[in-house]
């Protein structure tokens, strides 16, 4: 127990990103901390604490009780797999400390116990805060009983522990029975597999409704029908268990509950016995030789413009890259497939047609709501990819290539913005087109949708590269690692909920106070979007510049 409390108080110093304790420096990222806090976590948890209340509060006059927190606790595991799978597989094999780990007399199940507990806590804090608001939105509608009181308190901590449980097996299976290193390229095209068919079922369990409304929802959720909940209350079984011990006020349940997660914990200690050294001795012996492949790949560039060169290699290491393939690449498809969804799915196409027949009416409300649509789906598809707010990230201890490199800075941090434009753009313009083609938009109201969302991904990507440049996270040992815990990326999805709660503010405020038609208030948001682009990207590209001549000759 001592080695085990020793070796996890070790790995969790490695956790976070290390923050400026005094100067201007720390000032701005408190204040940025502060703003991320208010726009992103408060929000986010109220919203699914006032969700838990009202689907609870309606399930209980509907005969149920439980089912609208069900769902949520089920989404949450679906996403503690999917975004914690690749973590898991770089904290087990892939971290530097292992050369140092493994030859201290310590067993591989205690290894593992110190690993596994690091990852938890570095990915868990969030859904900590995302349960206890769920929670206290349950109590509000159901009310407070002590034996459902301690189960929630418990539960906070441990309904996170199986999708990493599950997770962790699946490494130390696959990393014991692959005989070949090259067959883990294939695990990161697995996760995605597995991460479309949670998404699929989540989706099918509302195609399975006439309409979109609360109701129809919580009808299939009391009446047992929901697809969804079905597959995922046998997959999470500690789920429906610590929700009897909850509903039902159950202290038997409850250390049922207790019992299915030290089993679960047991099991992944024993298999960790068993076969984690012959993993991480696999993934030792099968590194060899990559130089060779490395400088056969370099031959195969013929590259004739520095500028050509920078964009190529910025590009080629986003998609060639695992962690950033999955986080910065692959992410983007997210947003054309969830427009289409909408619009296709029979629970929001009924309401979105009723919509549409107000919008080809022309009037102005509707008009705004497209245009601001357009802009919030522009800021959250630039800032949920992190391209940007990890352009200097990325380049971690390698970061005196930025500086040393015979290449005017001006031009690399162009090339990093112009990066994270290409992916961040095509995602948006698809996007775009798409809901133009669903709304029957006219074509030069087409082209000026496309323009607004150009400039918004614009805006968002240059202040995420002036927050990266400001204070980059360059010490971490994956890549996984420059994406995990990297405030930077944070900061930029606070400040561009910021942005949009603002345009949507001017928009409603043009409505409601003026007797602007909408071209009028379009040509207002064109104004608008373009001064913030240039006088925005004027200042971060001199903050930019600043920011690594400063580190260069300190």
């Amino acid at each position: 127990m001592k080695e085990y409390l020793l070796l996890t108080r070790a790995l969790s110093k490695n956790n976070g990103m290390d923050m400026p304790e005094s100067g201007k420096k720390a000032k701005s990222y408190k204040l940025m901390g502060t703003l991320a806090m208010f726009c992103i976590m408060i929000p986010c948890c109220f919203i699914v604490g006032f969700i838990v209340y009202i689907m609870t509060q309606a399930l209980m006059e509907a005969g149920g009780g439980t089912e609208g927190l069900e769902l949520i606790l089920q989404l949450l595991s679906v996403f503690g797999i999917i975004f914690s799978i690749m973590v898991i597989f770089n904290v087990l094999y892939f971290s530097s400390d292992l050369e140092h780990l493994l030859p201290l007399p310590v067993k591989p199940s205690v290894l593992v116990a110190a690993k596994f507990t690091h990852a938890y806590f570095a990915e868990s804090v969030m859904e900590f805060m995302i349960l206890f608001c769920g929670f206290i939105g349950y109590f509000i509608a159901a009310g407070l009983k002590p034996v459902s009181l301690l189960t929630a308190i418990f539960g906070i901590f441990l309904l996170p522990v199986l999708p990493l449980v599950y997770c962790g097996i699946f490494c130390l299976i696959i990393m014991a029975c692959f005989h070949k290193a090259k067959l883990l390229k294939n695990v990161d095209f697995m996760v995605g597999l597995v991460s479309v068919l949670f998404i699929g079922l989540f989706l099918l369990s509302f195609a399975q409704l006439d309409s979109i409304s609360i109701n129809t929802y919580i009808d299939s959720l009391t009446n047992g029908k929901n697809i969804f909940i079905e597959m995922m209350s046998k997959v999470f079984f500690t789920v429906p268990v610590f929700l009897k011990a909850l509903g039902g006020n159950s202290f038997l349940y409850f250390l049922l509950f207790l019992f299915e997660n030290a089993v679960a914990i047991a099991v992944l200690l024993l298999l960790g016995n068993a076969l984690y050294l012959k993993g991480v001795f696999l993934v030792s012996s099968n590194s060899k030789g990559k130089g060779k492949r490395v400088q056969f790949e370099r031959t195969s560039y013929d590259v004739k413009t520095p500028l050509k060169a920078y964009l190529i290699k910025e590009c080629k290491t986003l998609y060639r890259t695992p962690a950033y393939r999955k986080y910065c690449v692959v992410v983007n498809v997210v947003w054309p497939v969830l427009v289409a969804a909408l619009f296709l799915l029979p629970a929001t196409k009924n309401f979105l047609e009723a919509f549409k027949t107000v919008f080809t009416k022309g009037f102005v409300l509707s008009d705004v709501m497209v245009l601001v649509a357009v802009i919030i789906l522009s800021f959250f598809a630039t800032a949920l990819n992190s391209i940007a707010a990890t352009s200097f990230t990325r380049e971690g201890a390698h970061f005196s290539f930025v500086k040393y490199v015979p290449f005017d800075y001006k031009k690399q941090v162009q090339v990093k913005a112009l990066v994270s434009m290409i992916y961040s753009g095509i995602t948006v313009v698809v996007s775009v087109v798409l809901l133009c083609i669903f709304m029957k938009c006219t074509f030069f109201s087409s082209l000026y949708y496309i323009a607004i969302a150009l400039m918004a991904v614009i805006l968002c990507t240059w202040i995420g590269i002036m927050l990266d440049a400001t204070h980059p996270r360059l010490d971490w040992e994956d890549e996984y690692g420059a994406l995990r815990g990297n405030l930077n990326a944070f900061f930029n999805m606070a400040i561009a909920i910021l942005i949009a709660m603002v345009l949507c503010v001017i928009g409603w405020v043009l409505f409601r106070y003026t007797s602007f038609d909408s071209k009028l208030i379009f040509i207002i948001y064109f104004i608008m979007m373009a001064l913030a682009c240039f006088i925005i990207g004027r200042a971060s590209m001199r903050h930019t510049i600043i920011s690594i001549e400063k580190d260069l000759y300190s």
